[in-house]
């Protein structure tokens, strides 16, 4: 399994000289295994992934975490898009099946100059099961609910070879709410996964003005991946107003907590670029 982001940051796109490490684009990671494509979110970052993938012939699965801007905006721009005898299956769990339309619902007038109509390639909505799970053959994918408003999904992706799992826009430990997934329901799900992509959005002394956003504290992120015994934590959707140097240094903060708690837990921040292969739970990482 090869995973390679090309999209980190989360509520709108940044750039600028303080935020070239680590990127700027929003969310959107590709994940091949057994010559499968399969995309987590449709950010800014999948208008490169796009030209990465204009001679490819495999189909693509496209799998929303929910239908926000900053995951969906990017999709207008994704070449795949507009080439004839594509096929680009758009999946969403835990959100009404003809909500994968706001992919193309985003483009029209005034909006945007092409319209959902003008795309070329065979785009369809694919169905979960009653579930909210989907096997492709050797790939087994589950998912759970997100704590975010409006809701969400995230996912699990199990092969024999390497086990995977992408939560963004989650919130913890959210304000009393009258159905959320709880602390020991998000431990299940991600009980043993060789790498974890999680929303680590912000610092606990922010929680004051952001409490209810959907989204996680580091902190939280970090015990979370303890427990559940992940192998690998990446941790994603960075604050648009985090610099680089700032990242850098909740980073080294991380991995001194993680190795004080003596969790063999590696910790990582998503950057785009990096490059992730799991063989047999052995990760290795490199950049394009």
């Amino acid at each position: 399994m090869k995973i390679t982001c090309y999209g980190a940051r989360g509520s709108i796109p940044t750039s600028g000289k303080q935020t070239i490490k680590y990127g700027g684009h929003t969310a959107c990671i590709l994940v091949e295994v057994d010559n499968k494509t399969l995309i987590f979110d449709a950010g800014t970052g999948i208008r490169k992934l796009g030209e990465d993938l204009l001679h490819d012939k495999r189909d693509v699965y496209l799998l929303f975490s929910h239908y926000h801007w900053d995951h969906i905006q990017g999709f207008p721009f994704f070449k795949p898009a507009y080439q004839r005898g594509k096929k680009i299956h758009l999946l969403s769990a835990y959100l009404p099946k003809e909500n994968a339309r706001a992919v193309l619902d985003q483009m029209t007038s005034p909006h945007f100059p092409i319209s959902g109509d003008q795309i070329q390639a065979d785009v369809n909505v694919m169905p979960m099961d009653h579930n909210n799970n989907l096997t492709l053959d050797d790939l087994h994918i589950t998912s759970c609910a997100l704590n975010h408003p409006g809701g969400g999904a995230a996912y699990r992706l199990e092969h024999s070879q390497a086990c995977f799992a992408y939560v963004t826009d989650n919130e913890l430990c959210p304000p009393k709410a009258i159905d959320y997934t709880t602390w020991d329901q998000w431990l299940k799900f991600l009980d043993g996964v060789d790498v974890l992509i999680h929303d680590a959005m912000y610092l606990d002394e922010e929680l004051p003005r952001i409490q209810g956003w959907g989204h996680s504290l580091i902190s939280r992120t970090l015990q979370l991946a303890k427990e559940a015994q992940v192998k690998h934590l990446i941790l994603f959707h960075h604050d648009p107003d985090r610099t680089d140097q700032q990242l850098d240094k909740i980073l080294k903060e991380s991995q001194v907590w993680m190795e004080k708690q003596g969790s063999n837990c590696k910790v990582s921040m998503a950057k785009e670029k990096d490059v992730y292969h799991i063989m047999k739970s052995k990760i290795t990482k490199n950049a394009l």
